[in-house]
């Protein structure tokens, strides 16, 4: 799989939460109300063809600055995770292309495993510095992520945009 942006964790072989898992998105620049509105109009159009993903609108986006946070479900117990997992990039592609991102975090995988794919190995083994990022909540500090930044944490909580949620509703 290649992105136009950074992606850790694009298809994990380990995680948690089931068929629940969690997102970041940083965007290259914090996107405005007309840029949400974009995004939640893509996230809309591509899920309608999806068969393995459900994108709940209980499942509120979080926003603070140029970073997202998101919850992405499986439909189904018996989900085909290769189809799953191409969802997601296709989610994230059309996110990207009604906002330029610049890197997607799972939040939701487990320990290193042998069986990770070569993309999750090499960005395990790679994986930059991704500087600060939101303090979504007290669960979202990064202990058990293999993907967390170990650094510093922006001064700033997530929240969620009313007008985004209901961009989203409505597309």
């Amino acid at each position: 799989m290649s992105f136009p942006f950074l992606f850790y964790g694009a298809a994990p072989a380990e995680w948690y939460g089931g068929g629940r898992l969690a997102y970041e998105v940083r965007f290259r620049t914090a996107p405005a109300d007309g840029a949400r509105t974009a995004i939640a109009h893509a996230v809309r159009a591509a899920g309608a063809g999806f068969a393995e993903i459900r994108l709940d609108v209980h499942d509120r986006w979080h926003w603070a600055e140029a970073w997202a946070r998101l919850v992405v479900r499986t439909r189904t117990s018996e989900t085909d995770w290769a189809v799953f997992f191409d969802e997601v990039a296709a989610l994230f592609r059309a996110v990207d292309a009604a906002c330029p991102v610049e890197l997607v975090v799972c939040r939701s995988v487990d320990a290193v495993r042998a069986d990770d794919d070569p993309w999750t190995a090499w960005s395990l083994a790679a994986r930059p510095d991704i500087g600060p990022r939101p303090r979504w909540d007290a669960r979202s500090s990064g202990g058990g992520d293999r993907f967390a930044a170990r650094g510093a944490i922006l001064a700033v909580d997530g929240a969620y945009d009313a007008a985004f949620e209901a961009a989203r509703r409505s597309a």
